[in-house]
Parts: structure tokens; C-alpha cells; sequence
């Protein structure tokens, strides 16, 4: 990283001649004055002619999955919800903030070699973003000396499109209690990274879940009932494969048979550590599994998904939302305080004492109610009401609540699921997909009526882009500021795969689960008192 600090140590290694020849690589373009810093002190050391070269690698994201990207770590807290919106920030503090993020959306173009056309809301993070970014990407194609975005893909006819929104458009989404597979580990187990901790049999165990994994890669967007229906698949096929084995050791003894099995035993022997390495991937995913069915089981998380996904899309409830948090054997603290925020988020207008009395009751179960209060500010400036969502039909793929519930697949599937419900899934546009949808398909609608359009490809910045956009775009970017949820991600990733003709990355300044952007919104709250 291009810091004061590390210009230092690199000088001091020169100066103690560390080595014969410096290879220089920073993650990021280094200023100026740091280079001048960094060519004074090995002039004064005598060391010049051992520095080779300096290469500015613009490698300042992270790439979660294919899909999937975020800041760099190094600067995952200070780009982070609350750094944005803390009332007592500095604008020195906003300023690289910004910059951090503009950086990371940057070297990530630069490393496709690609000039995307920039859609934003106006008069928030994201525009300020936005133009940054467009700007940057501007002068460097203008840079006679830079050889960034002088490609041929620059040229393409088919440009793709970087979708920037600010975090407080969608707050609802990020505290959702989700259903599926990889979002409820990140939910529940901190995935980071791509590694998540699992108590199983009262120990701690790591587990990385990345692409080398195909049952992970295969049924990490699904529902966790299908998964612990795929889990039960797997185990018996590695049991079915043992079993095989065992018979073919017992068939050895002379003759044709013998022979044939002495053939089928060397072929399988051949694929023993493929099958060794499927059978410890099956085990890890049925510790995660269970351990995700336990907690289900004793938050009731079943319930809180449920009667979330009525309210945000104007369902009926069967019992009122009062009446769930003032029951003291459903869930948790958390759970509890989500499910508030997501109904107060998700009514027009709630008297004030209905809304204290909804207080109360979360104070009386023990939750700090301290982000309510920054929340209602920001309700009243942004109109955060969650817009009414269609009543869903069975047809258009629903979830629906199934009497007797789990379909108890099969015995060794049944421990997991003993007393969850089974919720039918449906494919409901969030916000972030709808708002990809209108703009990747250039439709009109009132909820990106509003949103600028910014293409660094033209020398002089434009007012109006909007009527030279003329083709519909298949490659598209998304980046949220202020933090990004694998729920969204997923959400995106299914309406990929409904339309196989589009591409779609998703970023964020970072992924945050519920718990960490609970906590981010308390100390907003606290602060806003």
C-alpha cells in the first residue's frame, strides 16, 4: 500500500542495502510526493541505482467470488456504513473514505480493461462516487503517458454499465432474516473471507467454502432445506462408493470374478482420493448444516423469515408484529430488533405513541433501541419507506408456509430439519435487482427516474446522457456504498440466471451481516442523541 509508512521501511531497506535489486509493486497508484519522498531518501542513502522498477498494480479490491468483489481489507473499516454517516466525521475522514472507494472501483476496471457507462442516484454517497470515478477514468484515457483503458475492448460496441447506489436506499434487505444457504452462514457464522467458525461437538472448526468446492459452488444460493436434501444425496453416494468397494474385496478369491474385480478394484483405487476429498467436503457441510439447523431451531428463525417477507410485501399477517416481540420464546434480542426496523421501515405511517409502545416492548425484551431514533431521522429526510411490493401468486414463485412442514426427506436428513418449517422460496425482486433490471433495460420507471448518467469515454463531461443511450447492456457492475449484504448478491445471481444473456458483478465497500450492521446503526443512534 502507497502509505508514508511503507515508503519509509522501503528507504530504510535501500539504504541498508536489504538486496541487490528493488522490484517495487504497490496495490495502488502512489502519489506523487510519496514518489518524491522515495527518490530523496535513496539519493541521500546512495542507493538509486538499485531500485529497478515501480509498478502501480491497481490491485486495491478484493474478489470474493467470480461475482463477487469488495474493497481491499486494509480499507474495509474506514469505508464502512457507520464511517459515512457518523455526524461527527471530519471531512479529512469522508474525503478518504471516498477515495478508498473510488480507488478500489477503479483498479478493478483497469484490471478488466474495460470503460463502463455510470448509472447513480443524485444527492448522496454514491453520486459523489460516481463522479469521482468518472472523472479519474477520464484523465487517465486523456493521459497521453498512461496506458490505461487503451485497449481494444475500450472500443467495444458493447460497453458495460457500473450501477452505483448508496446502502440507505435498501436498509431492509441487509437485516432481512434470509433462507438461503450462504447467506444464513454469513448471518449466523460470520462468514469472512470465505471462511466461517462452526462449534461442532463443543470445538471451534474453521471451514473454507470457496470455488474449488462443487457442492458448496452448486447449492450455495439455495434454500437450506434443498441443501440439506443435496447433503443427504452426497452422503449417500460416498456411502454407496464404500460400499462398492467393500463388495469388490469380498468377490477377490480366483477365477474370471476375481479378475474383474481385481480390474474394477484398481479403478477405483485410482479415484480413492477423489473420493476421500468429496467424503470430508460432505462431512464439513453437514457439521455447518446441523449447526444452522440448531440455530434455527432454538431463534425460530423460520418465523422471523416468514413474517418478514408478509411485510415487505403487504401480506397479512397472521399474528401482529407486537404480539411476536412481546413473546419471550421467540428469538433473540437481535432478531427481535430486526424484525421491528424492517416493519417501521416498511409502514408510511405509524402514530408516535404506537411507535412507542412498540419501544417499550423492545426495551422491556432488553434490546437497545438507540438505532430507532437514527433510523426515524433518516426516514423522515429520504423516504425510506420500502415501496409496496405486488402480492406474489404461486405462479410468479411464491413462498408459502406448508402445513405439517418438512417433507422429512430421508432419515439422515431428518436430524437437521426436525421442527423447521419448509418454506417454498420465491424469486422477489429487491430493490437493488429491480433498480438493475429498469437501467440495464433502459425502462422508465419512478424509482430511477432520478439517476445520473456519466460515461468517461467523452472528453467533456455531459449534462444529459440519457438520450444517446440507445442499446440495452448485458455486462453490468453493481457497487453499493456503504456496505453490501449476500442477500442482495444472491438475489442478483438468480435473476442472472433467469436472463442468461446478461453478466453480473456485485461489490460493496463491504459485506456486512446483520449483527455488524446492527451494531453500526446502534452507534449512529447513540451518536445522534
Amino acid at each position: 500500500m502507497p502509505t508514508k509508512q511503507n515508503i519509509d521501511l522501503i528507504s530504510q531497506d535501500c539504504k541498508n542495502q536489504m538486496y541487490e535489486k528493488f522490484y517495487i509493486n504497490f496495490i495502488t497508484a502512489v502519489s506523487r510526493q510519496l514518489l518524491e519522498d522515495l527518490a530523496q531518501a535513496t539519493i541521500e542513502s546512495d542507493s538509486v541505482a538499485r531500485v529497478e522498477k515501480i509498478f502501480d498494480q491497481y490491485l486495491s479490491f478484493c474478489m470474493l467470488e467470480q461475482n463477487l468483489f469488495t474493497v481491499s481489507a486494509y480499507d474495509a473499516q474506514t469505508c464502512s456504513y457507520y464511517a459515512l454517516n457518523r455526524p461527527d466525521a471530519k471531512d479529512a475522514d469522508i474525503e478518504h473514505c471516498i477515495n478508498a472507494i473510488t480507488d478500489s472501483v477503479f483498479s478493478l476496471f483497469v484490471t478488466l480493461r474495460e470503460l463502463p457507462v455510470i448509472r447513480c442516484p443524485k444527492g448522496n454517497a454514491a453520486e459523489i462516487v460516481a463522479e469521482r470515478l468518472e472523472k479519474k477514468m477520464r484523465d487517465a484515457r486523456r493521459d497521453p503517458k498512461s496506458e490505461l483503458f487503451k485497449d481494444q475492448a475500450i472500443t467495444s460496441f458493447q460497453r458495460p454499465l457500473l450501477i452505483i447506489l448508496d446502502r440507505n436506499m435498501d436498509i431492509c434487505s441487509t437485516l432481512h432474516h434470509t433462507w438461503t444457504y450462504q447467506a444464513l452462514i454469513h448471518d449466523l457464522f460470520n462468514l469472512y473471507l470465505n471462511r466461517c467458525k462452526v462449534e461442532v461437538e463443543e470445538k471451534v472448526k474453521n471451514y473454507d467454502l470457496g470455488p474449488d468446492d462443487q457442492f458448496w459452488s452448486k447449492n450455495k444460493g439455495k434454500p437450506f432445506p434443498e441443501v440439506a436434501d443435496a447433503v443427504h444425496v452426497e452422503l449417500e453416494a460416498c456411502r454407496a462408493a464404500e460400499q462398492e468397494i467393500k463388495r469388490l474385496k469380498d468377490v477377490m478369491g480366483g477365477g474370471d470374478s476375481a479378475q474383474s474385480a481385481n480390474d474394477q478394484i484398481a479403478n477405483t483405487v485410482s479415484s480413492l482420493p477423489e473420493l476421500m476429498e468429496r467424503k470430508k467436503r460432505v462431512d464439513m457441510h453437514i457439521n455447518i448444516a446441523t449447526a444452522l439447523s440448531d440455530c434455527i431451531r432454538a431463534r425460530n428463525l423460520d418465523k422471523f423469515f416468514e413474517v418478514e417477507e408478509k411485510i415487505m410485501t403487504k401480506t397479512t399477517l397472521e399474528e401482529s408484529v407486537l404480539d411476536t416481540l412481546k413473546n419471550p420464546n421467540v428469538g433473540t434480542t437481535e432478531d427481535k430488533l430486526r424484525l421491528f426496523i424492517i416493519y417501521y421501515l416498511s409502514t408510511s405511517d405509524l402514530p408516535d405513541n404506537e411507535l412507542q409502545q412498540y419501544i417499550d416492548t423492545l426495551q422491556e425484551a432488553g434490546c437497545d433501541t438507540s438505532c430507532i431514533e437514527y433510523l426515524a431521522k433518516l426516514k423522515s429526510v429520504s423516504s425510506l419507506n420500502a415501496p409496496a411490493q405486488p402480492k406474489l401468486t404461486s405462479s410468479s414463485g411464491s413462498y408459502s408456509s406448508m402445513s405439517n412442514m418438512f417433507k422429512y426427506v430421508k432419515q439422515s436428513s431428518k436430524f437437521m430439519m426436525e421442527g423447521v418449517k419448509s418454506l417454498v422460496v420465491g424469486h422477489r425482486k429487491l430493490p437493488v435487482t429491480r433498480t438493475v433490471d429498469c437501467l440495464s433495460e433502459l425502462k422508465q420507471t419512478p424509482e430511477t427516474d432520478g439517476f445520473m448518467a456519466l460515461d468517461p469515454k467523452i472528453y467533456r463531461k455531459t449534462e444529459n446522457l440519457l438520450p444517446a443511450l440507445k442499446n440495452t447492456f448485458n455486462d453490468i457492475y453493481v457497487f453499493v456504498v456503504g456496505g453490501g449484504s449476500y442477500v442482495e448478491y444472491q438475489n442478483l445471481m438468480t435473476y442472472a440466471e433467469q436472463h442468461p444473456d446478461k453478466r453480473i458483478v456485485y461489490g460493496s465497500s463491504e459485506m456486512m451481516d446483520s449483527k455488524n450492521f446492527l451494531e453500526q446503526l446502534t452507534k449512529l443512534g447513540s451518536a445522534s442523541s
